[in-house]
């Protein structure tokens, strides 16, 4: 049976005092100031009053924020690209932009900015991951607290909601074109006239956000947090991660072509640090690219060839373990676990332990990052799960076969970037089919996005959605494996591994 999203029922009158409760642990280290979001927070709050920002009143706006996004599910447990992590990098990265143009700037502009960065994809009630403008629109129109922090610093929400049209992705085309035509009525509403310059100048200070949101994640962090930012925006989109490298790079390329004197000014006003980032790892989502396609074409060549070992548990040495908690943290949060969490279920009996190795010119080998680490070598990925009731699932997810020890879970595969779209992927999913099956589970469960939940079952694979989930559409699936024929499954492995 099918449960609804809590995150899309409308609320009963006791839902926000749940999530309250249900949130207390995080937010408590944020009201003590030891969370990411809380650390974040005050970054922006210092940075606005160096700015010429009022503190105390950008303080409440930012704490509201938080508060509301978290309450909504967007928060920190949120599978999904446009959370409050992503509203919060913005919103300082936009800040760090006009703390740079400050010469160019108005009292009013700074406001302007940081309202608009900091809900540019204010909508808690959205359908799916990416913003929808209509619905940010009506949610800063019919909130009366947002209406008072913009009427308080007297500023025009009108202008507010223009910018925030601005920042609609990519702005080419008919999305160009209805933007434009928005801003054009909202301008009018803010009492602008057509020909005015002002109304130039609140389109350019719209691109300054919609630029400086794209760009925060990749300056603001390492390559391996750029990275999860990609997946969780492929994710988002329903990719898979076979084109996630090279959608990246795709997506760097028409900034730096498309947009390239508006990135310049952007990255010219914050620290060079900022800007040497973005850099490195613009460069190195391109080495990246460039890695994938070299190991594609070395297995289309023969040269590299793939083996599936079904582990012992119990038995993985320390090289082993390395590798596999390497290729662990290459999942994104909150897909993964904690480390020692994920060392601990390795050494389970219960645990089943699925990796891929690679095979080079028929022999072992130590390629994909592994090299001379012992029985660790070659291991490109994994596929890894456990009896349903050591798990804890999803908020909102109830399994009515929890407690019947019928149901293994099947933890997120993890391979390594160079290997993406190489059919490593579909072997552990099918090898560990096949071994769970051989061990008597009934049934197999999982989350995964539901565009790829819906592409197995028009293939027919037995599998039914037990809860969905919006907008981030990470949904929780239940496969019969009593309808798995073992040697039919067992040659289709074979025969990818043979194509390998």
């Amino acid at each position: 049976m099918t449960v609804n999203n809590p995150l899309t029922m409308p609320y009963p009158w006791w839902y926000e005092m749940y999530q309250r409760i249900r949130l207390a642990p995080w937010w408590f280290s944020y009201k003590i100031g030891l969370s990411k979001q809380a650390l974040l927070q005050d970054k922006i709050i210092d940075l606005a009053q160096e700015v010429g920002i009022q503190d105390l009143w950008a303080k409440s706006v930012v704490n509201f924020a938080i508060t509301e996004f978290s309450k909504k599910g967007l928060g920190p447990d949120y599978y999904g690209y446009h959370n409050i992590d992503h509203e919060l990098e913005a919103t300082y990265f936009t800040l760090l932009v006009a703390e740079g143009l400050s010469r160019r700037l108005s009292r009013d502009d700074l406001y302007y900015l940081f309202l608009a960065a900091l809900f540019h994809d204010f909508d808690p009630l959205k359908d799916f991951d990416r913003p929808n403008e209509d619905s940010v629109e009506w949610f800063l129109r019919n909130n009366k607290r947002i209406v008072r922090f913009v009427e308080y610093v007297g500023l025009s929400l009108d202008i507010v909601v223009a910018m925030i049209y601005r920042t609609a992705f990519p702005f080419k085309g008919e999305v160009k074109e209805r933007a434009l035509r928005k801003m054009d009525e909202l301008f009018t509403s803010a009492g602008i006239p057509e020909g005015d310059p002002r109304r130039e100048h609140y389109m350019w200070l719209g691109w300054i956000v919609s630029i400086a949101e794209r760009v925060a994640g990749y300056a603001m962090k390492d390559y391996n947090g750029s990275m999860e930012l990609a997946m969780k925006n492929a994710h988002a989109l329903g990719w898979h991660p076979s084109i996630i490298n090279r959608e990246a790079v795709k997506y760097f390329n028409s900034m730096l072509e498309e947009e390239r004197d508006m990135l310049d000014l952007i990255l010219s006003a914050v620290p060079v640090e900022y800007r040497e980032r973005f850099y490195r790892n613009v460069n190195a989502f391109k080495e990246a690219y460039a890695r994938e396609l070299e190991a594609r074409e070395m297995i289309r060549q023969g040269l590299i060839g793939f083996a599936i070992n079904v582990e012992r548990n119990g038995h993985c040495s320390d090289s082993c373990i390395a590798s596999l908690l390497r290729l662990h943290k290459l999942l994104p949060l909150p897909l993964r676990m904690s480390d020692d969490l994920f060392i601990s279920t390795l050494k389970r009996d219960d645990t089943l332990l699925i990796t891929l190795r690679g095979v080079y010119n028929g022999k072992g080998g130590s390629k994909g990052g592994n090299e001379g680490e012992g029985d660790g070598c070659g291991i490109l990925g994994y596929s890894k799960g456990g009896p349903l009731e050591l798990y804890r699932l999803r908020r909102g997810t109830k399994d009515e076969n929890r407690g019947r020890r019928n149901t293994i879970y099947l933890e997120p595969i993890s391979i390594d970037y160079a290997y993406w779209g190489a059919n490593g992927g579909h072997l552990l999913r099918y090898s560990f089919i096949l071994e769970a099956k051989r061990r008597g589970y009934r049934f197999l469960t999982a989350y995964a996005h539901r565009s790829v939940i819906e592409e197995r079952i028009a293939k027919g694979e037995p599998i039914e959605v037990v809860c969905k989930y919006d907008p981030d559409r990470f949904d929780y699936y239940r496969y019969d494996l009593s309808r798995v024929d073992e040697d039919s499954l067992a040659r289709e492995i074979g025969y990818m591994l043979r194509g390998s």
